[in-house]
């Protein structure tokens, strides 16, 4: 089994950030509907139930994929985003800049106008998103402070987006990222994950990738461990029915969690 290390390493000089929204998010993707579809009214609902408030929301990505964001971006005035490899966080600068050749959200985006009811106004979502984006960095979810060097107060709300499971060699692994990931929310924080279910390996490119295997069962107690409280959890079952030599997963998991607040009690004499 490979090391930490060794798989940043193999990450940060073979993975290909744009490839891998083309694969996965693009608008002609095969797994569109698995990867973002089927999920935008869950995360619609997250951000317009009134539950989810606050200033600063962080969300950490194994590639540019922060879809998630826009439909937080009417709720927070402050947003970072974390990316796993130096070329994935260029590629996030390169959209929040509006560059030439920058990924392309516009589909997510427009979905998510039409299903709030003015499928018009996406490109005024995009812009606000940029406007509050506030910084764009790698992570380290091995270390304590992932963000480091980096000091930011503790974030409202978390969003992991594939991350953990696809840096991390073993189940003991992705405990121990996401006690120091979870370092960075504040106590009744929300967490919000994503990741696929029962995946081995995934292609990138003419590389395969390992991808921790993990199952619902693995995630409920991950989370209760690091003293979260689940309040809504979905399973999606996969809809693609071929290309599992691209990503072998079963299912895709959406949660919905609280940082617990921890009270000592006190007695009376």
């Amino acid at each position: 089994m490979a090391s930490f290390s060794d798989l940043q390493e193999l990450h940060d000089r073979h993975l290909d950030a744009t490839a891998l929204f083309t694969d996965f998010m693009a608008k002609d993707s095969a797994f569109l509907y698995d990867a973002i579809t089927q999920m935008l009214p869950s995360f619609n609902k997250i951000f317009t139930s009134g539950a989810v408030k606050g200033e600063l929301l962080i969300e950490l990505s194994h590639a540019p994929y922060f879809q998630w964001t826009f439909p937080a971006c009417d709720i927070f005035s402050d947003i970072i985003l974390g990316g796993s490899t130096d070329q994935c966080v260029t590629e996030i600068e390169k959209w929040r800049r509006n560059d030439p050749g920058a990924v392309d959200w516009s589909h997510a985006t427009k979905s998510l106008c039409e299903l709030q009811g003015n499928r018009d106004a996406w490109p005024e979502k995009q812009n606000r998103l940029r406007r509050i984006i506030k910084h764009v960095v790698k992570y380290d979810a091995s270390i304590c402070n992932p963000l480091s060097p980096t000091i930011l107060p503790q974030a409202d709300c978390l969003i992991l987006s594939h991350c953990l499971e696809t840096h991390m060699t073993d189940k003991e692994g992705f405990c121990s990222a996401l006690n120091n990931v979870s370092s960075m929310l504040r106590n009744g924080g929300h967490l919000i994950l994503t990741a696929c279910l029962e995946a081995t390996v995934y292609m990138n490119g003419s590389f395969t990738f390992p991808h921790l295997c993990m199952d619902e069962r693995f995630i409920r107690k991950a989370l209760s461990e690091a003293d979260y409280v689940i309040k809504e959890l979905q399973v999606f079952p996969r809809t693609v029915n071929q290309l599992y030599d691209v990503i072998d997963y079963s299912s895709v998991i959406l949660v919905h969690a609280c940082k617990e607040i921890l009270v000592s009690c006190t007695y009376e004499s």
